[in-house]
Parts: structure tokens; C-alpha cells; sequence
């Protein structure tokens, strides 16, 4: 009997260290897989530290060839000359054409404007001795200084009718027209060239003052050199 007990016993205990051992080995297991499971995940995150990094390390070395370019055209930028200071501009002198004329510059056209009260007598078309040296003198100066220019011999009168000389002339067209073809004709014979010279009638559709007085008429009976390029 006693020998039983003791078989007992031993089972017993064999069964208990039996289960011990299972229970440590189960508990040694989960721990083992735990600290595995852990290394994964900070394995995983070590690659995606390193992955960053490497985009991190890309994105500098852009930069930082960016920056060299730009400092690179900074240089240049900084070793370009400064342009010279411009001359100051010259004052266009007005020409003169002599005294007893009006000039005008107006961008590249000149205008040369001379009363009737120089050319010619009341209702007449025959140039004025003194008119002729005017005349002259102007001429001189359009083959010196504007040897390659057009040249346009525009007469103008004032509003009235013609009276006096009516026998002579239609109407005031016919008389603009006579006198600005009688100041082309002497400038050509002082040396223009037919070629750059014409003659225009504007009667009375272009005055420079008002008809309403005597001295606005004065002012629009006139004869016109315009001088211009083109």
C-alpha cells in the first residue's frame, strides 16, 4: 500500500513539473514572438527613416545646386557694365531763313510762312522786287540743309470774294493757286529741284486766324514752304 502512495506521489509530482514546464515554455514562446513582432515594426520604420532620408537628401542636393546657379548669375549679373549715361539731348536749333518770315519745327517738318504784304501787291500774282532777295535767301538755305527733302509751296488767302482783279482771277482758289506757283517758280529758278518741289491752292479752308477782322485777314493771306522727309 505504501508503495502505491509513493507511485502516487511521484505522478503527481511528475505531472506537476510536467505542467510547470509546458506553462514556462508557452510563457517563453509569446514573449519570444512579441519581441519579434516588435523587431518587425521597428525594422519597418527603420526603412521608412532611411527611404525619407534618402528624399530628404535628394531634395538638399537640388537646392543646393539651385543655389549655385543663382549665385552664379548673381556673379554674372554683378559683372555686367552699367550702360553709359546718355548724352543729353540736343536742342534742334530753329533754321534761319532770313528776316521777314515766320518758322515753325514741328517734328521733322519745317514750316516757312510769308505775308502777302512781302510778296505780292493786292490781287496780284507778280513777285515784289524785295520779295525776290527773301525768296532767295530761303532758297540758299533749302539746298543747304534740306538738300533731300520734299518741299510743299502752299497759297492761302482770307474769306473775301475778289472784286478788283475778278476779271483776272475765278475765285480765290485760282488766286492761291497762281501765287504759290509763282514762289515755286522762283525758288526752282534759284537752284530746287523740280523733281522735290509742288505747289498747292488752299484758298481760304486753312486760316491761322479769325476772318472777322482786318488783321485776322492780314495773318491769313499768306504763302506756306513746308519742308518735310517725306
Amino acid at each position: 500500500m505504501r508503495f502505491e502512495k509513493d507511485v502516487t506521489r511521484f505522478v503527481g509530482r511528475a505531472a506537476l513539473v510536467l505542467a510547470i514546464g509546458i506553462v514556462a515554455a508557452s510563457s517563453v514562446g509569446c514573449q519570444q514572438q512579441q519581441l519579434e513582432e516588435r523587431n518587425a515594426a521597428f525594422q519597418k520604420q527603420l526603412e521608412q527613416a532611411l527611404i525619407q532620408n534618402a528624399d530628404l537628401q535628394a531634395e538638399n542636393d537640388g537646392l543646393r545646386g539651385q543655389n549655385q546657379e543663382l549665385q552664379g548669375e548673381l556673379a554674372k549679373a554683378r559683372a555686367v557694365p552699367k550702360p553709359p549715361t546718355p548724352a543729353p539731348a540736343v536742342v534742334k536749333r530753329k533754321p534761319d531763313f532770313g528776316k521777314g518770315v515766320d518758322v515753325t519745327v514741328v517734328g521733322d517738318v519745317t514750316t516757312v510762312t510769308l505775308p502777302n504784304t512781302i510778296l505780292f501787291d493786292s490781287g496780284k500774282v507778280t513777285l515784289k522786287s524785295a520779295s525776290k532777295r527773301v525768296l532767295g535767301n530761303i532758297a540758299t538755305v533749302l539746298n543747304r540743309d534740306y538738300a533731300n527733302q520734299k518741299i510743299r509751296v502752299e497759297g492761302h488767302t482770307d474769306n473775301q470774294p475778289i472784286r478788283k482783279s475778278k476779271k483776272l482771277w475765278a475765285d480765290n482758289w485760282d488766286l492761291s493757286c497762281n501765287r504759290a506757283m509763282a514762289v515755286l517758280r522762283y525758288l526752282v529758278s534759284k537752284g530746287i529741284s523740280p523733281k522735290r518741289i509742288y505747289a498747292a491752292g488752299c484758298s481760304y479752308y486753312k486760316p491761322v486766324a479769325s476772318n472777322a477782322s482786318a488783321s485776322g485777314r492780314a495773318k491769313n493771306r499768306r504763302v506756306a514752304i513746308v519742308v518735310s522727309p517725306r
